[in-house]
């Protein structure tokens, strides 16, 4: 009987268990055993077609060595097995890319092989970062002025606004008085100010980026309709400053990113103009208008293209030359603007509805100003393998993003804290992103729990689930009971270990550090409120570990899976080097994951595979024994023997280790 093993993420069969720079070479290894095997050929399918590669036998493998092309893209890979007169197949798991395999006998599905540009790099300050969402309009209130001149230029626009003086008041949910739908036009007077006055508290909680939600002027309090690209919205302050707010965090080595929303405007805006609120003639106002063109009407001015089918978002033509222009290239654009202001870079909102030209073009003119920013996109999915309107997307191969918010992470930790998802499935997923992302984005990954797009984490953990089947009134009346609160705050505080733990950058969304509770849209984009101060603490605690410990910020990672229950993440470095082959000194660390509420017995074999290192690196990595290990909370110290560890973890509950090494 044939037996046939090969593991994409294991460098015993992989050489490089990762993404390929273009043009570089990697080799392939299957192992057979039982039946005989006359021959076995890799097939490799490319945009072109199948090739194939007859494999030679060596030392107990089939191998062949396999040339990344010249040109980015993703490449798929089998196996076939020849038998004296049978065929047999060797490819992913059902619903796999990466990682183990399993024999077939017929076309199995592929593993994936991502050729990124060699030029591909991200900033190191990404990569060793903290990030911190904030919704500006709900996190602080620093200059009251800014709340009064706002609603004083509104009210000359016409333009509806509802204040919330008291800062505790409930978010507008359901349509206001008179009005027929919801609008968000309920304002809390969060600005610049009262950031600037919290950077000292983001300090102390290890954050060095800051993504802002929009912050140019518009109608909405989410402000995703932007009416002027160039004007801080008059809620959040003027022009000086946001200038002051990114000095004074940089004195504070924290940097800024802004939401770049780039694929529709607001219809009452100054280049659309619906409601002539604007001197200047916008599309709306017809042909003469210089932004007519960034726009695609039908046969009258009512037929145009909008986002998502929402009118008060028209969408733009970003192909247009005097749109590129204005927002990206030109002296003095839109994206030209903002980092001349203290800006280090863009979120791109939608980035799956923006040509890979264009975010191509912003990621050029970005690092033109300063090589050192950083391009974040709106991604739910891989963003490897991701497909939109037809195409192919390409912008995680180098020649576009520096990251992406990291969804299939957090759906997948939210599963595996909730039990919809085994250890074993979770490891799978971070398994995979380990082997199929560009290494320069794996380490820079916006590693997120909660945004303003989705629940926020302690409420999920808490109930259960997002709740999707809920409406606004629905969501309104839900509030978790204190034994469901005390639950998922356990749980709570595991995500944030794992966020904390694995390669990428940790996101925190304002308030999460204090156990702020809400569904969807608007109810996780209420007012900051500190309900659970101990959260912060342990926010604080892990953040503490991770600055001050570079392992878990460049470090190898592995991943373990004992129980269903159970998750090691191991963080080491080999011959003092982290996995961009940098000086890394210190300890490496082990976090132990137990998410049922009874106790379980934790038994691994740590650095039993060569998961996640290049084959050159395999002698020293085999090399690494450790003496013993200590809990950091407790200070037990544990004797270990050939690197196996049996170790008690209480219910829902993640211990962590410092590793001793015996050299």
């Amino acid at each position: 009987m044939l037996e046939a093993y090969h593991h994409s993420g294991d460098c015993r069969y992989r050489q490089h268990p990762r993404a390929l720079k273009t043009g570089e070479q990697t080799a392939l290894r299957l192992w057979t055993g039982g039946a005989q095997v006359r021959s076995v050929f890799l097939r490799i399918q490319t945009e072109k077609g199948v090739q194939t590669q007859e494999m030679t036998l060596a030392m107990g493998y089939w191998q062949t060595l396999v040339s990344a092309p010249e040109e980015s893209g993703l490449l798929w890979y089998d196996f076939s097995i020849h038998m004296d007169g049978k065929t047999m197949f060797y490819g992913a798991a059902p619903g796999e890319t990466a990682g183990p395999g399993q024999l077939y006998d017929r076309e199995p599905p592929p593993f994936q092989l991502t050729v990124f540009s060699q030029a591909f790099q991200t900033p190191d300050w990404a990569k060793n970062g903290i990030l911190y969402q904030i919704f500006p309009d709900r996190f602080c209130r620093g200059n009251p002025e800014n709340m009064e001149k706002a609603l004083e230029y509104r009210n000359k626009m016409g333009r509806k606004t509802l204040i919330h003086r008291d800062w505790d008041e409930e978010v507008l949910y359901l349509p206001y008085a008179g009005e027929k739908e919801y609008q968000p036009f309920d304002f809390y007077g969060g600005d610049f100010a009262g950031i600037a006055q919290s950077l000292g508290r983001l300090k102390q909680l290890g954050v060095s980026v800051i993504y802002l939600n929009p912050i140019s002027e518009a109608c909405s309090n989410h402000r995703y309709d932007t009416a002027d690209y160039n004007r801080p919205d008059p809620f959040l302050g003027s022009e000086e400053e946001f200038i002051f707010l990114t000095e004074q965090a940089g004195k504070l080595g924290i940097r800024i990113i802004l939401d770049g929303v780039y694929s529709h405007t607001g219809a009452d805006s100054l280049y659309f103009n619906r409601e002539a609120n604007y001197p200047q003639k916008g599309a709306w106002q017809g042909k003469e208008s210089p932004y007519y063109h960034w726009y695609d009407f039908g046969r009258s001015r009512e037929e145009y293209r909008c986002w998502w089918g929402f009118r008060s978002l028209p969408e733009v033509n970003e192909l247009d030359p005097s749109w590129q222009s204005f927002v990206i290239t030109g002296d003095n654009s839109v994206i030209a603007n903002w980092m001349n202001r203290g800006a280090a870079g863009f979120r791109l909102d939608v980035a799956d509805e923006l040509p890979d030209k264009v975010i191509a073009m912003i990621r050029t003119r970005i690092k033109q100003i300063s090589k050192d920013s950083f391009l974040i996109g709106e991604v739910w999915e891989d963003a490897t393998t991701k497909e939109s309107y037809g195409q192919k997307r390409k912008y995680a191969l180098g020649d576009g993003l520096d990251s992406v918010m990291n969804y299939p992470f957090r759906n997948a930790c939210v599963n595996y804290l909730l039990g919809k998802l085994t250890a074993i499935g979770f490891r799978q997923l971070l398994l995979t992103q380990q082997v199929c992302y560009p290494k320069e984005m794996y380490y820079a990954l916006m590693n997120l729990l909660s945004s303003h797009d989705i629940p926020r984490i302690r409420t999920v953990l808490s109930l259960g689930g997002d709740c999707t089947e809920l409406d606004r009134r629905q969501q309104a009346e839900v509030m978790p009971t204190p034994q469901q609160n005390q639950k998922g705050a356990a749980l709570q505080r595991l995500a944030a270990a794992i966020c904390y733990a694995i390669p990428g950058m940790p996101s925190v969304y304002y308030g999460d550090e204090f156990g702020m509770q809400g569904l969807r849209d608007p109810f996780n984009r209420r007012s900051l409120h500190e309900l659970d101060p101990e959260m912060a603490v342990f926010y604080q605690k892990m953040a503490s570990l991770r600055v001050q410990n570079a392992v878990l910020q460049t470090g190898f990672a592995q991943f373990h899976a004992t129980k269903d229950d159970l998750l090691a993440i191991h963080r080491f470095t080999v011959g003092g080097k982290d996995a961009f082959k940098k000086d890394c000194p210190g300890f490496d660390y082990l976090f132990l994951l137990n998410r049922s509420d009874t106790e379980k017995q934790c038994e691994i074999t740590l650095l039993s595979s060569g998961e996640g290192i290049d084959e050159e690196l395999y002698e020293d990595f085999t090399k690494i024994q450790y003496r013993d290990l200590t809990d950091v909370d407790s200070d037990e110290w544990f004797q270990t023997a050939e690197n196996r560890l049996s170790l008690k973890v209480p219910p829902r509950t993640c211990r962590i280790f410092r590793l001793n090494r015996e050299n």
